[in-house]
């Protein structure tokens, strides 16, 4: 099978690993594209001889090509994936609803959603949608045994409104625990800071779904203490409470687990490294590309016959 991907090229954390794994099971062509390049995709095809490819992927911001769907429908056996459709259903979301109308525009779509009640929630709107969870790469995230002198830790964004109930609660927790809310610039500083940090404290509130730094954190040795999403989520992505992560369920509950945390050193420890092999497991890109191989390679019963140049 030949398949052509494009990617974002702007990413802080990009996910080449994730495509190129994809080289397993078939012929992959992946490209890289600026903003500009993902406004127009009518223009950025001129130049690809789309007949050739049998699948197309799009790993594109959502703000870039929702715009596009008149476009989007001359595209051959369509796969959109999507990492933020949580915003869709998110409270006070300013992407209220526009995921879901976006899905619509593109019969015959498939959309891949990194959230199991994400994808839930796309499937009972009607869309084909296909759950396959966020991951990392596992040759970036990696153990540097080194000394681990940030007891509690997080790192990420605080500032855009979608994240604003995760500030409040850091900003909460950081008043009564020596909690480092912390950024990092460059990937290798993130993964050396992951590698210090005892306990990474999660904070994807409202969200939905478990992002990206949560297996990152683990895959770096961290023991997670994360807010718990439920409706399934949990299960779906294997974890466990106490086995190979902490949850919480308020502020309350976290002071709580992370006293446990303390008082156990020892199996906090052994969860730690439970929460580790999990996601090298689960969660690392090779994994996950074997999951969107299975997705994508399933045929089409709805593939658009119109010529992208009609619509010129």
């Amino acid at each position: 099978m030949r398949v052509l991907v494009l990617s974002s090229a702007d990413r802080a954390l990009d996910n080449r690993t994730l495509w190129s794994s994809l080289q397993d099971g078939a012929r992959v062509d992946v490209r890289f594209l600026g903003k500009d390049q993902q406004r127009c995709l009518r223009r950025y095809f001129v130049d690809i001889a789309i007949d050739k490819y049998e699948r197309v992927i799009l790993d594109l911001m959502f703000k870039h090509v929702r715009t596009q769907s008149r476009f989007l429908r001359t595209l051959p056996a369509l796969t959109l994936y999507e990492e933020d459709a949580y915003l869709d259903f998110m409270p006070g979301s300013r992407w209220s609803g526009a995921f879901v109308r976006f899905y619509r525009q593109l019969p015959g779509v498939r959309v891949i959603s990194t959230g199991f009640a994400v994808t839930n929630h796309l499937r009972a709107a009607g869309v084909d949608a296909h759950f396959v969870p966020k991951g990392f790469d596992p040759a970036r995230m990696v153990l540097q045994n080194q000394k681990r002198d940030i007891e509690l830790g997080f790192i990420g964004r605080l500032g855009s409104a979608a994240y604003s109930a995760r500030r409040t609660l850091l900003e909460t927790l950081a008043k009564v625990e020596p909690l480092e809310i912390m950024r990092t610039h460059t990937a290798n500083e993130y993964v050396e800071t992951l590698n210090r940090i005892n306990i990474f404290i999660s904070a994807d509130v409202g969200l939905s779904e478990y992002m990206a730094k949560n297996f990152e954190a683990m895959a770096c040795g961290c023991l997670l203490l994360a807010k718990r999403q439920g409706r399934g989520e949990e299960e779906a992505l294997g974890l466990e409470d106490g086995v190979n992560l902490l949850l919480y369920d308020d502020l309350a509950s976290l002071l709580e687990r992370l006293e446990w945390a303390r008082e156990h050193p020892g199996l906090a420890q052994s969860i730690a490294v439970k929460g580790r092999e999990h996601v090298l497991a689960r969660n690392a890109y090779d994994k996950l590309a074997r999951e969107i191989s299975d997705v994508v390679s399933v045929p089409f019963t709805n593939v658009s016959s119109q010529p992208w140049w009609k619509f010129w």
